[in-house]
């Protein structure tokens, strides 16, 4: 299960853009109310399922608290919750999911693939909407303007993976160029880091997001003292590591 939330200038019609989801991805919904606390209006849920998966929309009357940072001035916003039970993987027919995968780590890995699917589906029509000012995910730090989610979204339409609203890839550079991922753990991976390079920031970004994307929608594990292939027969260490920054282990390329 993960949570995002869709922040809005003004209020919207929830049920009229979730409606979208028939004409623009052919998703059949039946969107039902459900109101949680009778004496709080924010408290009405507005729930359905795609795939298995389970969504629950919150339309909440005031702006998003965050704890760190600051979002741009609105004052109305989504909470979207996305629940995929191991059980109803059979139904998971996005991402190409089967109860009869043997291993359950991977059968939880793949419901989260097919939770995210549904979740980039729903944050398309809800960005559509005039009054949207972006997508904000907490564990990736970042809020994502209207036209990079209906853009991205796009990639789904093709097969691919919208990775970037999957995961959020960051790079500085202060003489040696350093990167790291965030929101690999909601996939079951750890994230993702490179310290010290002497590549560009750049190619430090794409490497991430490229082994990110492999993991994600494929079935391998990453495991320190193992090696990766890269490009043209180049073969990067694995280790594990404690990050400096927020003191999570991590996977660390040595790129």
């Amino acid at each position: 299960m993960f949570s995002a939330a869709a922040i809005m200038r003004a209020p919207i019609d929830l049920e009229e853009a979730i409606g979208r989801l028939g004409p623009l991805w052919g998703e059949t919904v039946e969107p039902v109310w459900e109101q949680a606390d009778e004496s709080d209006p924010n408290t009405r849920i507005l729930h359905f399922q795609i795939d298995g998966v389970h969504v629950l929309l919150t339309p909440i009357n005031h702006g998003l608290r965050i704890e760190k940072g600051q979002l741009p001035l609105h004052r109305f916003h989504v909470a979207a919750s996305f629940y995929a039970p191991e059980e109803q993987a059979g139904e998971g027919e996005l991402a190409g999911e089967s109860e009869d995968t043997t291993l359950r780590e991977l059968r939880r890995r793949h419901r989260m693939v097919s939770a995210h699917i549904v979740y980039t589906e729903v944050m398309d029509v809800l960005m559509r909407e005039p009054a949207a000012v972006g997508l904000y995910r907490d564990e990736l730090g970042v809020l994502m303007p209207p036209k990079m989610v209906t853009e991205l979204s796009d990639l789904l339409r093709t097969g691919q993976a919208p990775l970037p609203l999957w995961i959020n890839v960051r790079v500085h550079k202060h003489d040696l160029s350093n990167g790291r991922t965030l929101g690999l753990p909601t996939f079951g991976h750890l994230d993702l880091q490179i310290r010290e390079s002497t590549r560009t920031d750049e190619d430090v970004y794409n490497l991430l997001m490229n082994v990110s994307n492999y993991i994600v929608t494929g079935e391998t594990f990453l495991l320190p003292s193992q090696t990766f292939g890269y490009s043209h027969g180049e073969t990067l260490a694995i280790s594990q590591e404690v990050s400096q920054s927020d003191g999570a282990t991590v996977i660390r390329l040595d790129f």
